[in-house]
């Protein structure tokens, strides 16, 4: 795979990705923000369901001294992460299964970040997962979620429904403008025949990813205060899409 320009690829993803949000830069920014001015400078830095690493990168550029490791089961993700972005650590785990958090050592971690990856968890997996962010984020750290997060069609029909409105707008808009889709992004990388064994795997693993429904931001709220997260609350919102905070 030596001929694969792989920062290509992930100037790429990250074009793609903005389609969908297209403040993501800034949003990005604002989270790394947030964990200084909470957290402090971390020592120790997560992206959780990192993909190709796209905040990872920009953790491990705006603090130079921390060690930044990245998380995620996608096996072609974690590849072009390994590539295109240095000095990260990426490990493979599954945060639906118990003890994934042993990838990430002994020391206790100071900030964990995750960026539209969440959301294909079930909501009973998001909670076995703020359980376990809670015994590994130490006492005044910090966790940040930038995610599709429903309102909930049940809770406040008239409301969720606008913010999907909003939110299809946006990707409407986007990609009218010319901004490639996701869709259109893997077709891309399924052409490259170096990625096929990559993605072969990648499809194993994901067969059988099923959710009982989405998550909703009132699932995830109550998840990180049940974990015992000190203060937990949504610090940014666009359409559907929320950056959620939670104190530990």
């Amino acid at each position: 795979m030596s001929q694969i320009e792989w920062t290509d690829w992930l100037t790429r993803w990250d074009r793609q990705q903005a389609g969908y949000l297209p403040d993501r830069d800034e949003q990005f920014e604002l989270m790394l923000t947030i964990v200084e001015k909470l957290a402090g400078t971390p020592h120790r830095f997560v992206d959780l369901a990192c993909g190709p690493g796209s905040i990872a990168a920009r953790a491990a550029k705006r603090f130079t001294a921390a060690e930044v490791v990245g998380v995620d089961l996608d096996p072609f993700l974690l590849e072009l992460a390994r590539n295109a972005v240095p000095g990260v650590r990426f490990e493979e785990a599954d945060l639906r299964t118990t003890g994934w958090d042993a990838v990430l050592g002994d020391e206790p971690v100071d900030a964990a970040c995750s960026a539209t990856a969440l959301h294909w968890l079930d909501p009973a997996d998001l909670g076995e997962l703020a359980q376990t962010l809670a015994r590994r984020i130490r006492p005044g750290g910090v966790f940040l979620n930038a995610d599709t997060m429903r309102l909930g069609p049940t809770e406040v029909p008239r409301l969720d429904a606008l913010t999907v409105e909003l939110r299809n707008q946006i990707w409407a808009d986007s990609h009218a403008a010319g901004v490639e889709d996701w869709e259109t992004w893997w077709d891309a990388a399924a052409a490259e025949p170096a990625f096929a064994d990559l993605l072969a795997e990648r499809d194993r693993r994901f067969a059988d990813r099923a959710r009982s429904r989405e998550i909703t931001l009132t699932d995830t709220l109550e998840s990180f205060r049940k974990a015992g997260f000190t203060e937990v609350a949504v610090l940014h919102q666009v359409a559907d899409k929320h950056l959620v905070a939670a104190i530990r």
